[in-house]
Protein backbone atom coordinates (compact mmCIF):
# COMPACT_ATOMS: atom_id res chain seq x y z
CA UNK A 1 0.00 0.00 0.00
CA UNK A 2 1.20 3.17 -1.29
CA UNK A 3 1.09 6.63 1.22
CA UNK A 4 -0.68 9.17 -0.85
CA UNK A 5 1.52 12.84 0.01
CA UNK A 6 -0.38 16.04 -0.74
CA UNK A 7 -1.27 16.13 -4.53
CA UNK A 8 -0.47 19.61 -6.51
CA UNK A 9 -3.11 21.00 -8.55
CA UNK A 10 -1.22 22.17 -11.49
CA UNK A 11 -3.67 25.25 -11.62
CA UNK A 12 -2.81 26.51 -8.36
CA UNK A 13 0.63 25.80 -8.16
CA UNK A 14 2.67 26.98 -11.64
CA UNK A 15 6.06 24.84 -12.08
CA UNK A 16 9.23 26.98 -12.32
CA UNK A 17 11.23 26.08 -15.41
CA UNK A 18 14.11 27.89 -17.25
CA UNK A 19 12.80 28.00 -20.44
CA UNK A 20 9.20 28.14 -21.12
CA UNK A 21 7.06 27.32 -24.78
CA UNK A 22 4.93 29.64 -26.34
CA UNK A 23 1.85 27.57 -25.11
CA UNK A 24 2.99 27.50 -21.72
CA UNK A 25 3.95 31.07 -21.21
CA UNK A 26 0.38 31.61 -22.77
CA UNK A 27 -0.70 29.74 -20.14
CA UNK A 28 1.06 30.97 -17.11
CA UNK A 29 0.23 34.85 -18.50
CA UNK A 30 -3.60 33.67 -19.07
CA UNK A 31 -3.12 35.26 -22.72
CA UNK A 32 -3.51 33.20 -26.40
CA UNK A 33 -0.79 32.02 -28.33
CA UNK A 34 -1.50 34.91 -30.68
CA UNK A 35 -1.21 37.68 -28.40
CA UNK A 36 2.77 36.17 -27.71
CA UNK A 37 3.44 35.78 -30.95
CA UNK A 38 2.01 39.64 -31.50
CA UNK A 39 4.07 40.42 -28.54
CA UNK A 40 7.16 38.80 -30.07
CA UNK A 41 6.85 40.41 -33.70
CA UNK A 42 6.45 43.69 -31.81
CA UNK A 43 9.80 43.24 -29.98
CA UNK A 44 7.68 43.15 -26.71
CA UNK A 45 8.91 40.11 -24.95
CA UNK A 46 12.67 38.76 -25.28
CA UNK A 47 13.09 35.25 -26.49
CA UNK A 48 15.64 32.78 -27.74
CA UNK A 49 14.65 31.34 -31.74
CA UNK A 50 15.85 27.72 -32.06
CA UNK A 51 15.77 27.66 -35.73
CA UNK A 52 11.80 28.59 -36.22
CA UNK A 53 11.20 27.66 -32.26
CA UNK A 54 10.82 30.49 -29.66
CA UNK A 55 11.33 29.68 -26.01
CA UNK A 56 11.29 32.09 -23.37
CA UNK A 57 14.08 32.12 -19.96
CA UNK A 58 12.05 32.36 -16.90
CA UNK A 59 14.70 35.17 -15.78
CA UNK A 60 13.47 37.24 -18.92
CA UNK A 61 10.08 36.77 -18.22
CA UNK A 62 10.57 38.03 -14.75
CA UNK A 63 11.89 40.89 -15.59
CA UNK A 64 9.62 41.79 -18.43
CA UNK A 65 6.48 41.51 -16.28
CA UNK A 66 8.19 43.78 -13.54
CA UNK A 67 8.76 46.35 -16.65
CA UNK A 68 4.94 45.96 -16.74
CA UNK A 69 3.91 46.49 -13.51
CA UNK A 70 1.63 49.26 -12.53
CA UNK A 71 2.25 50.84 -9.01
CA UNK A 72 -0.76 50.92 -6.38
CA UNK A 73 -2.37 54.21 -6.24
CA UNK A 74 -4.69 55.52 -3.38
CA UNK A 75 -8.35 55.65 -4.12
CA UNK A 76 -10.36 58.30 -2.80
CA UNK A 77 -13.24 56.79 -1.17
CA UNK A 78 -16.79 59.44 -0.51
CA UNK A 79 -16.63 60.92 2.58
CA UNK A 80 -19.79 60.25 4.75
CA UNK A 81 -20.94 63.81 3.80
CA UNK A 82 -21.44 63.19 0.39
CA UNK A 83 -23.61 60.29 0.83
CA UNK A 84 -27.10 60.15 0.33
CA UNK A 85 -29.83 58.58 2.57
Amino acid sequence: MRKKGPQHNSEQQAEVREFYTVGQLADLLQLTQMTIYRMINRAELPCYEIGRVKRFRHRDIEEFLDQCRVPATKSERPSNSTRRP
